[in-house]
């Protein structure tokens, strides 16, 4: 049972490393959607989840204090990457429910215009 969390451990480990480079740089592509942030957010509430799992495991068994050091780390290290994925689909959110606003429907006049709106007045008078 020992070497089954051991192995997890090692395992979110090493997938937290990777995140840690990949999720900010990713949450801040210019190009993301909405949809691709939901996306990386939902995969790393499940890893969290499934960390959550090994931490119960852990809980069970008695485990030596640098093996519950390491895991405590990496429970803040899946909260904090949780949290900034969070961020970036509200803030995507709240920035596409801003109030648009709408295009006048009436043309505007430039520099060019007033000869064809005296054509068009003077047209209507006769």
């Amino acid at each position: 049972m020992a070497a089954e969390w051991i192995s997890r451990l090692k395992w979110h480990a090493d997938l937290i490393e990777k995140l840690v480079q990949e999720v900010p740089k990713a949450l801040a592509r210019p190009s993301l959607t909405l949809e691709q942030a939901e996306r990386l957010h939902a995969v790393i509430e499940k890893g969290a989840h499934n960390f959550d799992e090994l931490l119960h495991i852990m809980d069970q068994t008695d485990v030596d204090e640098q093996y519950r050091e390491t895991a405590e780390n990496l429970a803040r290290t899946w909260q904090r990457l949780s949290n900034e994925a969070e961020d970036k689909v509200r803030s995507m959110i709240a920035s596409d429910q801003t109030p648009e606003y709408e295009e006048e429907t009436s043309p505007e006049l430039n520099e060019n215009d007033d000869g064809d709106w005296a054509d068009i007045v003077h047209r209507d008078k006769t």
